[in-house]
């Protein structure tokens, strides 16, 4: 007599074949969806800028989730359980459908939103406002669950309500932070990828608003951490915010100075210094309009007569601020040695000194 010949002949049918294959089977089908939605996204078939193209990114391993819940379902509902089992299988399968759910749409409306901020100038979408986004998709979710087992919610929503006011009463410099993020984003002011300057004086890149501070990258590539509150009420300079005044961000100007003693022929060093100019720009920056009468073309203006030279400042222009270090670097030696060869002296600075009579250096 074997060891299960008390159970009926149909026990193994009924309760574990049928369930079993009832989950393999779904489990199945949403594997291979999986499979050929990831295939799909990565043959670049749709494009990641497209609508069609963010949805099929952002559904990745969940029909492999969904097609388990289906079988799951299917099979609580072929195998004869108790009423409290099938109630609590219910509940679990509600659970984790609404979940997979909630995660769908959470990674289709972060794409939207980092695909909107791509399209409004920004070069990434910031943490605070995905990380709120995410918070609440995942908070109405918990309230649907709750609303589907007859949980109240009104006396939670009054607790959170007493609760939040104590908890704003003891993070006020925490809640201040989030705000002034929240206010730094929607007016647009500084965004990601922006090159601004502190009034204190330090200035970099834009790399991320968090909801307690901001990342500025520096040219010397060092993080400065500045929270939130005090990034809002700072005096900025915003390098990459030109279209605010009709300027556009793709032109940088700046200065370099320069001087020429008093011998040399102002018209031959203009001439020179803005051919070597325009050979720069043209090797470092191509996309940049030199050419005469341009507004982006490369100047030359006296200035000053020194101690020992005439100065002037050489403006040029490039299309990116982090851009602008290098092409002073490449100028100035180009310069130097262009002078060398044309025989354009850059002057010592001299002194003069007049002695007194009967007055003689010391030996």
């Amino acid at each position: 007599m074997g060891a299960f010949d008390f159970l009926p002949r149909n026990y193994w049918l009924d309760k574990v074949l049928l369930p079993l294959g009832a989950f393999a089977i779904c489990a199945l089908i949403g594997y291979l969806v999986a499979k050929r939605m990831r295939a799909a996204a990565d043959s670049g078939r749709f494009s990641e800028e497209s609508f069609v193209g963010v949805l099929v990114r952002s559904i990745g391993n969940l029909p492999l989730f969904w097609g388990g819940l289906v079988g799951l379902d299917w099979a609580v509902h072929i195998t004869d359980v108790s009423d409290f089992a099938e109630y609590i299988a219910s509940c679990f399968l509600f659970t984790v459908a609404v979940w997979t759910a909630a995660t769908f749409l959470q990674r289709t409306i972060c794409k939207v939103l980092e695909r909107h901020m791509d399209s409004s100038g920004s070069q990434h979408s910031t943490s605070l406002l995905l990380n709120l986004v995410s918070a609440m998709i995942y908070l109405l979710g918990g309230i649907l669950v709750l609303d589907a087992y007859d949980v109240s919610i009104t006396p939670l929503l009054t607790a959170l309500g007493v609760g939040g006011m104590a908890v704003a009463l003891g993070l006020k410099e925490t809640m201040e932070n989030i705000f002034a993020g929240l206010h730094i984003l929607l007016t647009k002011q500084i965004r990601i990828g922006d090159h601004i300057r502190l009034e204190g004086g330090a200035e970099g890149q834009i790399t991320d608003i968090t909801w307690r501070f901001a990342k500025i990258h520096t040219v010397t590539n060092n993080i400065i951490i500045v929270p939130n509150n005090k990034l809002a009420a700072s005096i900025i300079t915003n390098y990459d915010m030109g279209e605010t005044t009709g300027v556009s961000v793709e032109d940088v100007a700046f200065a370099v100075t320069v001087g020429v003693a008093y011998d040399s022929d102002l018209d031959k060093v203009e001439r020179i210094t803005l051919e070597v100019a325009r050979d720069v720009l043209a090797r470092f920056d191509p996309a940049l309009n030199t050419a005469d009468g341009a507004s982006t073309a490369p100047s030359v203006r006296f200035h000053t007569f020194g101690d020992s030279s005439i100065d002037f400042n050489v403006n040029l222009h490039t299309t990116s601020f982090r851009n602008q270090y290098l092409i002073r670097h490449e100028f100035i030696k180009a310069l130097k040695k262009r002078y060398e060869e044309e025989n354009i002296q850059i002057p010592f600075p001299v002194r003069t000194l007049q002695m007194g009579p009967g007055k003689s250096f010391p030996q």
